[in-house]
């Protein structure tokens, strides 16, 4: 079996046309039809996508002492019991 790559374009009545090489015998052959996915969630479906997705994102960025300086924070907020307490 021979494969052929050919550019296709499906019209709005979802048919597709072919010209196919002179050399290709008239006959029964198989189809296969590949196509760009569209996305109903929107969703990166791979690390690179999502990678992509962040640089593109105008998302707030935290520098390492910003964040540092909130985790301090939160574990000074924790209630710390006498570690004298504690079962051994």
């Amino acid at each position: 079996m021979r494969a052929i790559k050919l550019p296709a374009r499906i019209s709005a009545e979802h048919t597709l046309s072919l010209q196919l090489p002179a050399d290709v015998p008239p006959g029964m052959a198989e189809v296969i039809v590949l196509y760009p996915e569209t996305r109903a969630t929107g969703k990166p479906q791979s690390l690179e996508e999502f990678m992509h997705h962040l640089q593109e994102a105008d998302i707030p960025r935290r520098t390492k002492e910003e964040i540092d300086r909130d985790l301090e924070e939160e574990r000074n907020s924790w209630e710390r019991d006498d570690v004298r307490d504690l079962p051994r």
